[in-house]
């Protein structure tokens, strides 16, 4: 008899662990948008930058056999892993749109 996970596909498994333990450091001690507002950066961006990383590793681990072409997944993956960064970058003063 299989497992009821074993008819879920890979890359929603992963998206959903990522997701749901992405959050226990949040529930344990996340960021703090202060510490960051001190060095004249917008805290609440740069606390939303860290938690979207975090959140996406198992979607990255997930898609890492998705798509079949290495071109096509290898600018995918960077491209998530840069959003963050991107965020990041908003958050900072005299960056992005601020």
């Amino acid at each position: 008899m299989k497992h009821p996970l074993a008819r879920v596909p890979y890359p929603l498994v992963c998206t959903a662990l990522g997701l749901v333990l992405g959050w226990v450091p949040i529930l344990l001690h996340g960021p703090i948008a202060r510490k960051f507002d001190v060095l004249y950066i917008q805290g609440s961006i740069a606390v939303w930058a860290y938690y979207t990383a975090r959140l996406s590793i198992g979607f990255w681990v997930g898609i890492t056999h998705w798509p079949g072409r290495w071109w096509l997944r290898g600018a995918l993956c960077g491209l998530l892993a840069m959003l963050p960064l991107g965020w990041m970058a908003l958050a900072t003063p005299g960056c992005g749109f601020g």
